[in-house]
């Protein structure tokens, strides 16, 4: 890898590490669609049919399986997937 480009790229990681910093993402993306939308956790949940402490968890990154839940989410705030 070219020395400049070195600094940029990700450590090592384990598969739960992986899991993490993915649901980490999936979560950080799925609060800026909501909060662009205008809408509340509990609303998100209500359009979703899920329940409002899984939107919760799921924003905050600490569901490892991110899916269906991801693509449940994202529909229910118009992203067709």
């Amino acid at each position: 890898m070219d020395e400049q480009l070195a600094e940029f790229a990700a450590p090592p990681m384990t598969v739960e590490d992986r899991a993490k910093w993915d649901a980490e993402d999936c979560g950080r993306l799925v609060r800026i669609m909501r909060e662009e939308r205008g809408l509340t956790r509990a609303q998100l949940a209500e359009l979703a049919g899920v329940p409002h402490l899984d939107v919760v968890q799921f924003e905050a990154g600490a569901m490892l399986r991110v899916e269906p839940l991801s693509t449940t989410l994202t529909r229910a705030l118009g992203h067709s997937s």
